[in-house]
């Protein structure tokens, strides 16, 4: 990893265009998926710091796409491809239990290996499964072989299966540990963990067994947010050994929209975690930038992120990550 900036992130995934159903009757039309990752890291990075999406988006977007980076000079196109097929549109509908039913329709092609090869030695590639068909495991497998990059992932929809009807439902995926293995660090929520685990985490005994699981299978951290209480890390660094801390939320005011508040998690961290090598330090920014997130409404809502940071988020600290 190179210590100097500027820093060259690539970021994996893929831009959603959304339909909301809401429990009272109203239809809220949006856009998210990778976005959720894009602007925030803009937001928050220091002049000089490289931004790459790499993703296929469906002509239907390519206007909302270019209109919604312009303003973003960090954010570059260079790994975005523009393609035939028809985006996806995620629906969702939710009940007065705040129950969500999701149906994902359209889809463009997953990524190959070669899509990779210009962003082989960014100083950080992270994986958003928005779909979780971004690209297949060999291809995943092939960038941790070529790449020294740090690898974050969240693993997000590589746990949500499909039916005949497009509709997403839980399930555990097929290899999932040898997904899980391509990463240095890992994120998922509570219900994602509580279901690779086996078992609900209900307190850190549980979190602490799953984690060695996690680390076992290569990954340096496993992160899961808890939402408005916080996170947890199991880590084997400083130590060899799977410690596990508990970080607090930091709200920034009144929560109003949760969506996205992951996608920000996860930059805030690598971002962080890029700058001084701590994965403590990373983990309590991530909490503040989520915190920050979720106190703002929609995709318009997260380009305020910098503004509620100021200068903190841009400090680049002395690089300190070991190995």
């Amino acid at each position: 990893m190179r210590p100097e900036d500027p820093r060259r992130i690539a970021l994996v995934g893929t831009v959603n265009r959304d339909t909301i159903f809401a429990a009272d009757g109203m239809q809220i039309e949006s856009y998210g998926g990778l976005l959720y990752s894009m602007l925030p890291l803009a937001e928050m990075a220091s002049s000089g710091t490289e931004i790459y999406p790499v993703c296929n988006v469906g002509r239907d977007m390519e206007t909302v796409v270019r209109n919604k980076l312009s303003p973003y000079p960090a954010v570059r196109l260079d790994g975005i491809r523009f393609v035939p097929d028809k985006n996806p549109h995620c629906f969702l509908k939710y009940d007065a239990g705040g129950n969500k039913q999701e149906t994902l329709q359209g889809g463009v092609p997953p990524l190959d290996f070669d899509r990779f090869q210009p962003f082989l030695d960014c100083d950080a590639v992270c994986f958003n499964f928005i779909t979780g068909h971004e690209l297949t495991l060999a291809a995943l497998q092939q960038v941790r072989r070529a790449s020294r990059a740090l690898v974050c992932m969240d693993v997000h929809s590589l746990t949500l299966g499909m039916d005949e009807n497009r509709r997403r439902f839980w399930r555990v995926p097929s290899n999932w540990e040898a997904w899980l293995g391509c990463a240095d660090v890992v994120q998922m929520n509570e219900q994602e963990g509580a279901l690779l685990a086996g078992e609900a985490l209900a307190d850190e005994a549980a979190v602490h067994r799953f984690g060695k699981k996690v680390l076992s299978l290569g990954p340096d951290a496993l992160l899961i947010t808890r939402g408005e209480q916080g996170s947890y890390m199991v880590s084997r660094k400083p130590k060899r050994t799977a410690d596990i801390l508990r970080f607090p939320a930091c709200p920034a005011g009144q929560p109003q929209d949760e969506t996205g508040c992951g996608d920000a998690f996860l930059m805030g961290f690598t971002l962080r975690y890029l700058q001084s090598g701590d994965l403590a330090e990373a983990s309590r920014f991530a909490n503040r930038v989520a915190g920050i997130n979720c106190c703002l409404r929609g995709i318009e809502g997260v380009t305020q992120i910098g503004a509620y940071l100021g200068s903190e988020a841009r400090f680049v600290a002395p690089p300190s990550r070991e190995g």
